[in-house]
């Protein structure tokens, strides 16, 4: 049953397609009740992702964004309110339709993964709201920390959301988008190590750096939420994906990063009790960057250094 409070507010479409949006997304609520859906109470739907974040964040993200959809918190006196706001175009992919049936079951999936999301953020806020709320990490976690907790995110999200996609969808494309970015992003970095190499000023360089680590960590967590949740092995998937990776220096990072994971995901959530779940996977984000030739330091001030090999 749909929350009595709960919000859909729809920007940018004509009166018919917007009740035909929010009675279709009504009726997925409704389907994802299993889910734990408790502070959820808002979904905007626009034009462009990134605007409505901006708005709500007051941040600065990029406009003409691509983002299908995004879960998103705020903090209303003192409590953690959770909303999701989706693209326009996407959302309208939402409403059934038996000529593209195809798109329709692809949009499903998407929406499943992020209240999934929804699901674990709830599980979070049980269980250290005050830390989310007031929590700060310095020096080397500052870094490795934030990486792990969006590994997580999207490993369980993904876990979680498994069921309502196929293997030769969403987890196949995962695994060649793994397989890519193994092979021109690995290329990347390590010209771009050697610029940052001979010329420790290039603050800009070891930040692209970092988003490029994060974008490989980031896709390797997706696919074993994959893996995982369907209870396949990657040379079922993608044997080609598979021979990448052996043959990279992201092999170690994988194995730790499919072991931990695992780990979490059979403590989750009960035996979870504060941050500190995320240290190992923290460590295994740490130890990537040293494959890489790049040892993330601190000083005992906390302030971060890097070494370059």
């Amino acid at each position: 049953m749909i929350m009595r409070n709960f919000n859909i507010k729809v920007n940018d479409l004509e009166k018919n397609k917007s009740m035909s949006i929010t009675n279709s997304i009504k009726h997925l609520i409704e389907m994802f009740q299993f889910l734990d859906l408790r502070r959820f109470d808002q979904i905007i739907i626009s034009k462009d992702v990134n605007i409505e974040i901006n708005k709500i964040k007051k941040s600065k993200l990029n406009k003409n964004s691509s983002i299908y959809a995004k879960v998103i918190t705020t903090i209303i006196n003192d409590k953690i309110h959770i909303l999701l706001i989706l693209n326009k175009i996407f959302a309208l992919t939402l409403i059934k339709n038996e000529k593209d049936e195809f798109l329709y079951k692809n949009a499903l999936h998407v929406f499943h993964h992020e209240l999934a999301h929804i699901h674990d953020y709830n599980k979070k806020i049980d269980i250290f709201e005050k830390q989310m709320l007031g929590e700060k990490y310095y020096g080397m976690e500052a870094i490795t920390f934030p990486l792990a907790e969006i590994c997580w995110s999207e490993y369980i999200a993904n876990y979680v959301s498994s069921s309502s996609t196929k293997v030769n969808s969403f987890p196949l494309v995962t695994a060649q988008t793994l397989a890519s970015l193994l092979i021109s992003m690995g290329k990347e970095i390590k010209i771009k190590i050697m610029v940052f190499k001979s010329n420790k000023n290039r603050k800009d360089v070891f930040d692209d750096i970092k988003k490029d680590i994060e974008k490989i960590l980031k896709t390797a967590a997706y696919l074993l939420g994959y893996l995982h949740g369907l209870n396949i092995t990657l040379a079922q998937l993608c044997e080609k994906t598979e021979y990448i990776i052996e043959r990279s220096t992201f092999k170690d990072t994988w194995i730790v990063m499919s072991h931990e994971l695992s780990v979490m995901r059979s403590l989750y959530p009960y035996a979870w009790d504060n941050l500190r779940i995320y240290k190992k996977l923290a460590h295994c984000t740490s130890s990537y960057y040293k494959r890489l030739g790049i040892t993330l330091k601190e000083k005992e001030s906390k302030e971060l250094y890097f070494v370059v090999m």
